[in-house]
């Protein structure tokens, strides 16, 4: 990657009726890579690893409701799944052919969907410190709908909290999540902006209610098992317990490749970047060989 391509670009347009902003390194005739952050991030996740990632040309949309993309309209949901249809639209508009994808976090867990439903175009699954949440129990459907209906049904989404200033901003979101300061900083030049009084985040605060319904063990087993393509699970070696909520849950994925790299779980912005990138090149060297796009 030339030192002009290491700089990130800024783009933005319409998909689906709203705003979808997008940041991207690389050339246009590299190696296409979707890349998805995780749960209240954007796209700025990457800033430390895509720059690293020689080849490729690393595509990171704000998902809808974070950073500077659009929020969804009043009877708009943040499902899981809801941000496939945009990312189908996104990859159109961008006429791709032939993809990668990466995803962090919950941004792991929609790449996992987004590499079953599109088996025939996605040439490899990068999965950093994420794969899908503990599989649900369907006794707690009803549980789980009512939760649903009456988060959006009742609930008048909570006015930003306003900030005197942008530490203050960032203090409050490292204590609410345990995120290194280090990666939030890196976050609020596209999730934070300034109001009267101060600084609010513009996260949807819509992301935050629950989801209609879960993925139960039999719905995670057929999305894995529809997967074609070579896939990677990287975990951040601080946070690797939380796979123990799911016992068994690798064994149901046919072509995983597990690796372990020490950090915590935004690692991917921070000292470990070049060690991360090291070893997703040499996976896609080794595993992806794709090079129609």
């Amino acid at each position: 990657m030339t030192e002009a391509a290491r700089v990130p670009r800024e783009h933005a347009t319409w998909i689906r009726g709203a705003r979808i902003a997008w940041r991207e390194w690389g050339s246009a005739g590299d190696v296409p890579v979707i890349a998805l952050h995780g749960w209240l991030d954007n796209a700025a996740s990457f800033d430390a690893l895509a720059p690293l990632l020689h080849g490729c040309r690393v595509i990171a949309p704000d998902l809808p409701g974070n950073g500077l993309s659009e929020h969804r309209g009043p009877e708009g949901s943040y499902n899981i799944w809801d941000d496939l249809p945009d990312l189908i639209a996104l990859v159109r508009e961008l006429g791709l052919s032939r993809y990668r994808v990466m995803g962090h976090s919950r941004g792991a867990a929609i790449g996992t969907l987004l590499a079953a439903i599109e088996a025939d175009v996605v040439s490899s699954l990068v999965l950093l410190d994420g794969l899908a949440a503990p599989a649900f129990d369907p006794a707690e459907t009803v549980t789980q709908l009512r939760a649903f209906a009456h988060d959006y049904g009742e609930r008048a989404p909570r006015a930003a909290r306003i900030f005197p200033g942008v530490d203050e901003a960032i203090e409050a979101r490292c204590r609410a999540s345990g995120t290194d300061r280090r990666a939030v900083t890196m976050l609020v030049g596209r999730s934070l902006e300034a109001c009267e009084g101060g600084f609010r985040w513009r996260t949807d605060p819509r992301l935050r209610y629950a989801s209609a319904i879960k993925f139960s063990e039999p719905h995670i087993r057929a999305v894995f098992a529809a997967i074609g393509a070579p896939a990677m699970l990287l975990l951040a070696g601080d946070t690797r317990a939380r796979l123990s909520q799911m016992p068994g849950v690798t064994d149901w994925f046919p072509d995983l490749a597990i690796d372990e790299i020490p950090g915590s779980h935004h690692w991917h912005m921070l000292d470990a970047a070049p060690a991360i990138a090291a070893c997703i090149l040499d996976f896609w060297r080794n595993r992806d060989q794709s090079q129609d796009h």
